[in-house]
């Protein structure tokens, strides 16, 4: 049997036709198709490489690679990394970077932000008013402190039943009238609404845009910094870092949604036990809640016999940063990384997130 595909051959009306071959259109058709097929394929290739599964839902906001199920990297920090698989052993345990749950957090963030107005509690060292005792208490059923916090009462018209939030937690405002703001916790689940004195939520100074994200891992003590680019959020940088612990000068770090409030090239802390006598520094620093700030290795002064004190210097490292909480309530970090952060955090578009 001979194979005549493409061969010209007379018929009986006295034209030519392609032997094998359907009809012109059919051709344009096929070919067309092919086409098609080809840029997406294309397409798809593309998106495996740039990232691509989506994270609490939001395909806005994506942050992992199809292919390979990791986070995407972008980093403009890269002192003391962890190689993959991102595990480290710390105090006698193994440790890790989580870093898909960390972008299920910020997605959290995310659907705050498409909700209403982000704005924050405000009360840093009561400067606002110290809170009413919650039933003759300093604290409340949460273990929330009533220094530097709100009170958010639980009902429009009844002022007897309230909890604590601490300064610096995050708020979807959904209303502010009669002197009160109507407000969700950022990440309550419950959607529970607040009505919290209009004085200890600014609503002037609330989250333009949601762009960059500090997450705090207090069970693995690290820290991730994430930005978001063309709608994925990407890592910019990881490293260790250490949380505060409970103790009779020290709080844990709380854990929730806070804004970045503001940074202090140092910051000025006292010796415990007493009121005024400052005992060192930490440089750049970034507030997020009351008195804790995320910054660089603490600094001691060198005081004198005439009362004279000398600055020995910026320290870089602190063998315990990654190990167990030893901080008073702050997050500390190689100096470092705290400087990559403080250069790089914006005002009005950075949020930090602790997770347990």
């Amino acid at each position: 049997m001979s194979c005549n595909y493409g061969l010209s051959r007379n018929n009986n009306y006295g034209g030519t036709y392609i032997v094998g071959m359907k009809s012109p259109k059919y051709i344009l058709a096929t070919l067309l198709l092919a086409i098609f097929m080809l840029f997406f394929l294309i397409a798809c290739s593309e998106r495996e490489e740039t990232g691509a599964e989506v994270i609490g839902g939001n395909e806005e906001h994506v942050g992992v690679n199809v292919a390979t199920q990791e986070p995407i990297f972008d980093l403009q920090y890269e002192k003391y990394l962890i190689e993959p698989p991102y595990t480290y052993e710390a105090n006698g345990e193994t440790r890790t970077f989580r870093f898909k749950l960390m972008l299920e957090y910020i997605a959290k963030a995310d659907k705050a932000f498409g909700e209403g107005l982000i704005c924050y509690v405000d009360n840093y060292k009561n400067r606002n008013g110290l809170a009413p005792h919650h039933d003759g208490k300093n604290e409340d059923e949460y273990g929330v402190d009533r220094s530097a916090s709100a009170p958010a009462y639980l009902y429009e018209d009844n002022l007897d039943s309230f909890r604590y939030i601490e300064d610096g937690n995050l708020l979807i405002v959904d209303e502010d009238k009669d002197g009160f703001a109507k407000a969700r916790l950022v990440g309550d689940e419950s959607g529970r609404y607040y009505y919290i004195p209009s004085r200890y939520v600014p609503t002037s100074d609330s989250l333009t845009a949601l762009v960059k994200a500090i997450v705090i891992d207090k069970t693995n003590q690290n820290i991730t910094a994430f930005e978001v680019e063309d709608g994925i959020w990407r890592i910019v940088s990881y490293s260790l870092a250490t949380t505060g612990k409970e103790g009779q000068y020290h709080k844990a770090t709380p854990t929730g949604f806070f804004y970045a409030i503001e940074k202090k090239e140092k910051f000025y802390y006292l010796k415990d036990g007493t009121d005024d006598f400052i005992e060192g520094y930490a440089p750049y620093a970034i507030r997020f809640t009351q008195g804790a700030y995320i910054h660089g290795v603490a600094t001691d002064f060198n005081y004198h016999e005439d009362g004279g004190r000398t600055d020995p210097g910026i320290r870089e490292f602190s063998s315990t940063i990654g190990t167990v909480p030893l901080s008073h309530k702050c997050v500390r970090n190689y100096t470092s990384h705290a400087k990559f952060l403080y250069d790089w955090y914006n005002h009005g578009n950075t949020v930090v997130i602790v997770i347990e």
